[in-house]
């Protein structure tokens, strides 16, 4: 059987929401550069191969928000979490980079890659939940701090002197975390602001500002992120597909089922997650949909179609998964992730 992998298709989609819309509100222009101009923590292309996948929790209540007033955060948080597909990423490597020039303050390594998946992990934790990381000054006042870099990965030193985009490590997963991911923190004078708004992380939400990336990267607000996806012969191993492995059921001929497993950055509740196989000759072998009944920063969802005659068509198969999010007064948002598979 010969078996086309990880090619995905992002079909069309309503525009995301620009940080810099609000700028306009306000009087400010739109996207200036901000004195103090951010370039992305680690070598990626957002929406590609990285996701935003927690933002700041600018809501002072134990009620996380964004600062677009949506879920996609959790009490307390004070950065930005950009994360990597999975683990086999991570173990192939994926740079962190200094966002700005600066001198390295501090500097943490030696920890494992084994996050909160560690027995015991909360305990053993405490005080030390950035895992390894790297805090750099700036000038102005400014530091930013990157979190939950791969253990012996770390190339600088304290007193170092590095260039905005340098290379500090690599994206792992020591620390505070569940999956490979980056935090950025970023500071002035002491105070922890928001890199999409440049506001305090305890402001309210909705509230117009300056966002702190250089403006030719184009940040956008992300409501939600199909960032992996694809087919099995039955229910798929989530754990290997983490780890960035086979599914652990592999798609033959006289497998017993076509399975079609994603996961999802920033699902809230109400969305509608819509699932479609589409067999040789452009038979549709799968319509389905399910209703997620909880808001949750990271959800896997499977769904297939058991096998009714003696094999599987040889051909190509597509299936599709979309995201389609209900706002009032508003038209709805949705986001789509394609793979493709041939079965010979």
């Amino acid at each position: 059987m010969n078996r086309k992998r990880n090619i995905t298709i992002r079909s069309a989609k309503l525009p995301l929401l620009a940080v810099c819309l609000g700028l306009l509100l306000s009087g400010t222009p739109a996207c200036a550069q901000p004195a103090f101009a951010l370039e992305l923590p680690l070598q990626c292309q957002p929406g590609e191969t990285c996701w935003v996948a927690n933002y700041v929790d600018v809501n002072p209540t134990p009620v996380a928000q964004d600062f677009q007033c949506g879920p996609r955060s959790y009490n307390g948080h004070d950065g930005v979490d950009f994360a990597i597909r999975d683990q086999g990423v991570m173990a192939a490597g994926v740079p962190v980079l200094a966002s700005a020039a600066g001198a390295v303050k501090s500097v943490r390594d030696g920890m494992a890659d084994t996050g909160l998946l560690a027995p015991g992990a909360e305990e053993t934790l405490k005080g030390k939940e950035c895992g390894n990381g790297v805090v750099i000054d700036h000038d102005g006042g400014w530091q930013t701090q990157y979190c939950h870099l791969r253990q012996g990965s770390i190339i600088v030193r304290p007193g170092e002197a590095v260039a905005t985009g340098a290379t500090l490590g690599a994206v792992g997963m020591s620390g505070w975390a569940e999956f490979p991911h980056v935090h950025l923190a970023v500071r002035h004078n002491g105070v922890e602001l928001d890199p999409f708004t440049g506001l305090p992380g305890g402001s309210a939400c909705g509230q117009p500002g300056t966002p702190l990336w250089h403006p030719d990267l184009g940040m956008t607000y992300q409501q939600a992120a199909l960032y992996n996806a694809g087919f099995s012969a039955g229910p798929p191993d989530i754990l290997r597909i983490r780890a960035g492995q086979p599914s652990g059921n592999p798609l033959m001929p006289q497998s017993p089922a076509l399975v079609l497993w994603v996961e999802i950055l920033g699902v809230t509740q109400g969305d509608l997650v819509r699932f479609r196989i589409i067999g040789p000759n452009t038979a549709t072998l799968l319509a389905e949909e399910q209703r997620i009944d909880k808001t949750q920063a990271r959800r896997y969802i499977f769904m297939g179609k058991r096998r009714t005659a003696q094999s599987w068509p040889a051909g190509e198969y597509r299936g599709q998964v979309t995201l389609i999010r209900k706002q009032a007064g508003t038209e709805s948002w949705q986001e789509s992730i394609e793979r493709v598979v041939m079965l010979q």
